[in-house]
């Protein structure tokens, strides 16, 4: 079942079931520990985003490039680097790589939520990483990188104002080349899922559209709001493709990870959520957050947030063999 409009709230309090061949996903373990971590200073690490260096970047520190942030202040985008996606991760010595103050251009209390993507027309067409992150919750911010390391600043992407009068915060964003570039009448190359909270504080899920990846159009309507499911809240938007259909993924008030049907356009979403991960294989019963799936060479790896919203730490899981 479709809903025809962005937003449509959910009338029941269920979830459908997997469809055949979903992911099974086993706990593997911990990236971010705490204990040995260099940079630290707030004793929680959240919302990670996997960009996969040895593709894209001339000369990278490894293959795989996993970013990460805590998110209480001062937060600070950090950097994390491995030859495999199952690790071992070694932290970046000069983290944060992008820090709360930006000589002329902004001084916040943190910076968090990091998203990495390859930019294909940025640089004059030669391509160029693009940095997402938010800073403070009310703007979600861009930066530029050849290396990954050093960045330069471009602007921001989104704020509360181009969401609507009644929106508080806007953050906790993914980027991602629209799965509609290049069909007729279309002519937006990158989709963005945010968090957009508003007055009642009840956070939901926004959708924003670019030509270029750095001046966006806000959609005024909601891509997913929380249901009875999900509970008061839900964010960490992000797409995926799975056996050619396309899903957004996200976690909610419930501690659990979700998936929704939607199709290219990004306006017409499952009504009912799917669960995608509830921490199988993890005895801690912890919530779990913040999506991001990967596949490589036939296996695919789900990365996520592990723990109290502001206590967690970023962890792996694998899919099983079928």
């Amino acid at each position: 079942m479709l809903t025809g409009v962005l937003g449509a709230t959910l009338a029941a309090a269920q979830t459908l079931p997997a469809p055949a061949g979903w992911p099974v996903f086993w706990y593997k373990g911990i990236i971010t520990d705490p204990a040995t971590s260099i940079y630290n200073p707030t004793n929680e690490f959240i919302f990670p985003s996997v960009f996969h260096a040895g593709r894209w970047l001339a000369n990278p520190l490894a293959e795989w490039y996993i970013y990460y942030a805590p998110h209480d202040d001062p937060g600070g985008i950090s950097l994390r680097y491995s030859n495999s996606l199952e690790g071992p991760w070694t932290e970046h010595p000069g983290n944060p790589v992008i820090s709360r103050t930006w000589a002329g251009r902004y001084s916040v209390p943190h910076v968090s939520s990091p998203d990495a993507i390859w930019n294909l027309e940025a640089n004059g067409g030669k391509g160029r990483m693009i940095m997402y992150f938010h800073g403070s919750n009310s703007v979600t911010r861009w930066a530029y990188s050849d290396d990954g390391i050093k960045f330069g600043y471009g602007g921001e992407a989104v704020t509360n104002a181009m969401g609507g009068p009644n929106v508080v915060e806007s953050s906790y964003a993914r980027v991602f080349r629209h799965p509609n570039a290049g069909a007729a009448g279309s002519k937006y190359k990158y989709g963005m899922f945010y968090m957009g909270n508003e007055r009642d504080n009840r956070r939901r899920i926004r959708l924003a559209e670019s030509v270029d990846g750095k001046v966006w159009t806000v959609s005024p309507d909601y891509v997913v709001a929380p249901g009875p499911e999900e509970g008061q809240n839900v964010s960490g938007g992000e797409l995926w493709n799975w056996n050619g259909q396309h899903y957004i993924l996200y976690h909610a008030s419930s501690g659990k990870i979700y998936a929704r049907t939607i199709d290219k356009t990004l306006r017409r979403v499952g009504a009912t959520p799917i669960v995608l991960y509830s921490g199988k294989g993890d005895s801690s019963g912890d919530r779990v957050a913040s999506p991001v799936v990967v596949t490589r060479n036939g296996l695919t790896y789900l990365f996520y947030e592990k723990g109290t919203r502001l206590g967690a730490t970023i962890a792996w899981a694998k899919m099983a063999a079928q």
